[in-house]
């Protein structure tokens, strides 16, 4: 039996879990939490991260930082999706970094794991990161799309890098560059958006030259060093 790790995925668009395969779910709002929670419950083998993505920071109820720490404090959950987004032109900047330090600051108290998305805001991010310092249970950038040198400089913070199935579509040259160019023992795969991991291996293997068994491996232990900490 094949043991695979899906680094990042989501309730609404999730596969079945199957025994063999360790899954992140991630909580991108408030309401995603609880369901998210109950969903690893019934689910060994299923990660919860619970965090306030950036496309909905602004909507985002008073007090969700309270609620957030108190769940994180009572459950067995790493911290996210959570991140910056800057392609939209009024996308409130200044929220969002507000909101990503909080759940950096809540990974670093708490000692969890945290899953990260960044979206024309690199700069931003490598600065954010610098200056609160990388979670040290575990940090993943998901559905990695930056450039080489943003990737070198991720890697020797001690950040994996997570790549999707969209990601490695036939015209995604610069994430084809950017994943050959990871080292094997920062790299990790995802479904993000419901696919299927074994393509996702499939294609990643075909463009880095190596075996799917082999990579399937990798990733494997890879998923169980950056989430340790929630691990049974």
């Amino acid at each position: 039996m094949r043991l695979l790790f899906d680094a990042h995925s989501h309730l609404s668009e999730a596969p079945p879990s199957l025994p063999e395969q360790v899954r992140v779910v991630c909580g991108t709002r408030e309401a995603d939490w609880e369901a998210v929670l109950a969903h690893a419950a019934s689910s060994p083998e299923v990660i919860p991260m619970l965090g306030l993505h950036p496309w909905f920071v602004a909507a985002a109820a008073p007090g969700w930082e309270a609620r957030l720490d108190a769940l994180l404090r009572a459950h067995r959950a790493g911290v996210g999706e959570c991140g910056l987004d800057f392609v939209r032109e009024a996308a409130d900047r200044p929220a969002q970094e507000q909101a990503f330090r909080l759940q950096l600051r809540l990974a670093h108290t708490l000692h969890r794991p945290v899953a990260i998305h960044a979206v024309r805001a690199w700069g931003r991010l490598l600065d954010l990161l610098r200056g609160e310092g990388v979670p040290p249970a575990g940090a993943l950038v998901h559905a990695f799309s930056g450039s080489l040198e943003t990737a070198a400089t991720l890697q020797a913070m001690g950040v994996f890098l997570s790549f999707s199935a969209e990601g490695l579509g036939s015209t995604r040259t610069k994430v084809h560059e950017a994943l050959r160019s990871v080292p094997s023992s920062h790299l990790l795969l995802e479904t993000d958006d419901g696919g299927d991991l074994e393509q996702v291996i499939a294609a990643a293997a075909a463009l880095r030259g190596v075996a799917a068994e082999d990579l399937a491996a990798r990733t494997w232990k890879n998923g169980l060093r950056c989430f340790k900490e929630l691990m049974a």
